[in-house]
């Protein structure tokens, strides 16, 4: 057999089983079916009606809020430390010295004989600044009046500014049970014994600016005579704990 009659016989056999044969298939569409990619200009014409993207315009708004915020909250807080640094020094500077408190009057009146009724109690307190530059402010505070270690009534301390070296008379009111005040009346003791205390809050006003609350106890004991008709102050000892921190 000649060498193109080997061939021949080779192009003819069928190819073996079990393995791909590649093939070429040429597929013709229509012109009128064929899809083309859409001109640059199209699609620069959609772009101008979809919907702005405002995400990053929301960013840097909230960044902007952010740092705006935290200056201010920077600039307050270096206010106030400032304030504060400078309320210190002046403080430590002045030495401020607690007010003293004085027993001027006190007057009763008796709710009458029924168990449940009140009676009514108008002590007059003399109050005084003995500090030459600085002013105090008195916020309200509690106020209770004790015999024998029973109390007999309470009341409120009343608001009050006081300048400089100024002495100020005030009026607090109090009530307790009417009971108190007719064993108090019966009582043979000659002056009658009492004690009152009062739990104040109080600022230093410095160069027109006023300090921290400070805490103040005050406790004043005092004897009366003729108690429950012409009350009458015989003898008192007033003491103020000023607590300065």
């Amino acid at each position: 057999m000649t060498t193109e009659g080997h061939a021949n016989a080779v192009a003819a056999l069928p190819p073996p089983p079990g393995r791909y044969v590649q093939e070429t298939y040429i597929v013709q569409f229509p012109k009128d079916q064929v899809y083309r990619v859409p001109p640059r200009e199209n699609a620069l014409f959609l772009e101008q009606f979809r919907k702005p993207v405002t995400v990053k315009k929301t960013r840097r708004f909230g960044c902007r809020c952010g740092r705006v915020l935290l200056t201010v909250v920077l600039v307050v807080v270096s206010v106030v430390a400032v304030v504060g640094i400078t309320l210190a020094t002046l403080y430590f500077i002045f030495s401020p010295t607690g007010p003293t408190f004085g027993v001027g009057n006190l007057a009763v009146k008796s709710g009458g004989a029924y168990r449940n009724s009140r009676a009514q109690y108008r002590v007059s307190l003399r109050v005084h600044n003995p500090n030459d530059k600085l002013g105090i402010h008195y916020a309200a505070g509690d106020v209770w009046l004790f015999y024998e270690r029973t109390k007999v009534a309470a009341g409120r301390f009343p608001s009050l500014d006081q300048g400089r070296e100024e002495l100020s008379t005030v009026i607090v009111m109090m009530s307790g049970p009417s009971a108190v005040v007719r064993r108090v009346s019966n009582s043979r003791e000659q002056p009658v014994a009492l004690k009152l205390e009062m739990k104040l809050g109080m600022r230093i006003r410095i160069a027109g600016i006023e300090t921290w609350l400070m805490r103040s106890n005050v406790y004043c004991d005092f004897e009366v005579t003729d108690f429950g008709n012409k009350t009458r102050v015989s003898s008192q000892d007033c003491y103020t704990e000023f607590k300065e921190y």
